[in-house]
């Protein structure tokens, strides 16, 4: 149970990362961004949260967001894996 959970906070910890680097994203494009952008911006981000922090990796060379939201992922994985075998 713990540890399915831990794997869900991981999980959370991904999306949190996209969407950081989503906001980044939006900063640049849209430096005047109002509610109608933050919102169509914010559902975009959850399709795509594991794309999104590839962006500012390869188009600036800030590789953080990316290892945090892969590791975030791979991590989360694992404990809800090893989390269901012990039920």
């Amino acid at each position: 149970m713990i540890l399915s959970l831990l794997g869900y906070i991981f999980y959370f910890v991904a999306v949190i990362s996209g969407y950081l680097a989503a906001y980044e994203i939006l900063i640049q494009v849209f430096p005047d961004y109002g509610v109608f952008h933050i919102i169509i911006g914010g559902v975009v981000s959850l399709m795509f949260f594991p794309i999104i922090p590839l962006y500012p990796g390869i188009m600036l060379g800030d590789w953080t967001l990316a290892i945090i939201c892969y590791l975030s992922i791979l991590t989360g994985v694992i404990l809800t894996k090893q989390g269901s075998k012990v039920k």
